[in-house]
């Protein structure tokens, strides 16, 4: 099993990579009212940028259940950025004050 900071590094890439997939598919989107032809390359560039910023999402918040202090159960050891993309993952829970060992697997707390 991988320990908490391989689960926050891959939760922070997928969560980013969404967020940049969804923003492509954004301006995709906005140049499809610019371009006089090709709307079907761009419904399908757009398609397969939705698919993959929700595969990303999905596989993003899949790791999120295993980053909680071991203790007290608090899910406040991440802390996240404005569009919920993890930015810091603390040692120390805020709430409970006990020390976490985030190299350690999960499945051996």
């Amino acid at each position: 099993m991988k320990s908490r900071r391989e689960i926050f590094s891959s939760r922070k890439l997928f969560m980013f990579l969404a967020l940049v997939l969804y923003c492509t598919s954004f301006f995709l989107f906005q140049l499809c009212f610019i371009v006089k032809s090709g709307y079907v390359t761009l419904f399908a560039l757009i398609s397969l940028s939705l698919v993959g910023a929700v595969l990303c999402s999905i596989f993003g918040h899949k790791g999120k259940e295993y980053l909680y202090c071991p203790k007290c159960g608090s899910r406040r050891i991440v802390q996240t950025t404005l569009f919920g993309i993890p930015d810091k993952l603390y040692n120390v829970c805020p709430e409970c004050h006990e020390k976490i060992d985030n190299d350690k697997p999960v499945n051996k707390d």
